[in-house]
């Protein structure tokens, strides 16, 4: 993690030392925390999600909520508090927020099953799914307007000037996957562009003095064992991911990037622990059509977000005048990446050209889009099991809806 990110919650006491004088709940506790050290465990009881001991003194201490205490553990006190499951993602979003990550333990089984076994059997439970910055779906979790990325560094070459960067990120809400090069001189410049909610890098990049000022300025900066980032087996893990033979149907990408590609879909696996988000195939973006910006001067020019890191006051703010949250997610990014390409500029403008010349084409298009759904973060739910009846009519709404804005620009001059 960056500096100013809180520091991961320290382990629990170890389990299997301590098992013979605690209860068999709180045995399970420690055992299951013990495989997450690095994330406070929301661990499931009821109605509630409690959290134990240095996890509660920290979730305690973001959150605002009362401290307390729930049996002893070698003599001392044990600290507990705990958040209802009705209100358990304003609280994730809070801790998110400010840079922790969550464990979330959920109950396997019903109590009354657990009372079957004998009277001393505790409920199964187990993490569910690793809550993260990079990895979030919920809507409560995530703004609207802006798109949540993970992004992965690798770095392959001997040393100094041979080495090559590669940047992979994707939107685990909507399933964009995208690709880029980079090099030591752009690197700072182009994850400022990118501007992702987490950066993957292994712990060699993570300790490398030559980074420390391009990783420092991150909002969250995840450090992995360097086998994350192996880059002979990156393409192995690629396909068995996408369900392929071979990476040829998607291009021809370096080592670089391939294993900037392999991370992110591994970490991916890794916090949603067998669900299987949608993700496209990843699509290398070539550079040479963007405008090169470098991190001071993006900020000074406040095109998404003011110095203060304020949306209001950037020229993002001052031209968004969107529908649909998709469409502000688009006007972001094209914000952020000025086109030098002629041609691409000159698509967009006829592109414009036919809004501007007829008024009431533009407003019904409108009309249509202003009750689009957003139909790339429901179809995500749902097959993260994550969804409900909201979702399910946000896919049905937005099928619809795009039929009939192609029977608009069907019937268009």
């Amino acid at each position: 993690m960056t500096a100013h990110t809180p520091a991961p919650p320290a382990a629990a006491p170890p389990a299997k030392a301590e098992e013979a004088r605690v209860t068999p709940m709180m045995a399970q506790y420690m055992e299951i925390k013990a495989a997450n050290p690095d994330s406070l465990l929301f661990y499931r009881m009821g109605d509630f999600y409690e959290l134990f001991f240095e996890d509660a003194e920290a979730a305690s201490r973001a959150l605002g909520i009362v401290l307390t205490k729930r049996g002893k553990h070698l003599g001392e006190d044990i600290p507990m508090c705990g958040v209802p499951i009705e209100r358990s993602e304003e609280y994730l979003h809070k801790l998110i927020a400010l840079g922790f990550r969550v464990a979330v333990c959920e109950q396997l089984e019903d109590p009354a099953e657990a009372k079957k076994r004998g009277p001393k059997s505790v409920v199964r439970r187990d993490v569910t799914r690793l809550v993260t910055p990079g990895t979030l779906t919920e809507d409560a979790l995530l703004d609207a307007r802006r798109e949540n990325l993970l992004a992965a560094l690798a770095r392959t070459g001997a040393s100094g000037a041979d080495f090559s960067y590669a940047i992979a990120f994707t939107d685990m809400s909507t399933g964009a996957f995208r690709v880029i090069a980079s090099n030591a001189d752009a690197l700072a410049g182009d994850l400022a562009r990118i501007d992702p909610a987490e950066l993957l890098v292994s712990d060699a990049l993570y300790d490398d003095p030559a980074l420390k000022g391009v990783l420092r300025d991150l909002p969250a900066v995840t450090p992995l064992p360097r086998a994350s980032f192996d880059g002979s087996s990156a393409d192995k893990r690629l396909a068995a991911f996408f369900g392929v033979a071979a990476l040829d149907g998607f291009g021809a990408f370096t080592r670089a990037e391939l294993t900037a590609a392999a991370a992110v879909v591994a970490y991916v696996e890794r916090t949603q622990l067998g669900a299987r988000p949608v993700l496209a195939p990843p699509r290398k973006e070539a550079q040479d059509g963007v405008m090169a910006i470098d991190a001071g001067t993006r900020a000074n020019l406040e095109m998404v977000r003011t110095t203060s890191g304020e949306r209001r006051g950037s020229l993002l703010h001052a031209v968004d005048r969107t529908v649909t949250a998709a469409g502000a997610r688009l006007l972001a990014r094209r914000i952020a990446e000025p086109l030098t390409d002629l041609a691409a500029i000159r698509d967009r403008h006829d592109a414009l050209d036919l809004l501007a010349a007829d008024g009431g084409l533009r407003a019904d298009l409108r009309a249509r889009l202003a009750r689009a759904p957003d139909m790339a973060r429901a179809l995500t739910r749902l097959a993260l099991a994550r969804g409900g009846p909201r979702d399910l009519a946000a896919v049905r709404d937005g099928l619809a809806g795009a039929l009939g804005l192609a029977a608009v620009f069907g019937a268009a001059p």
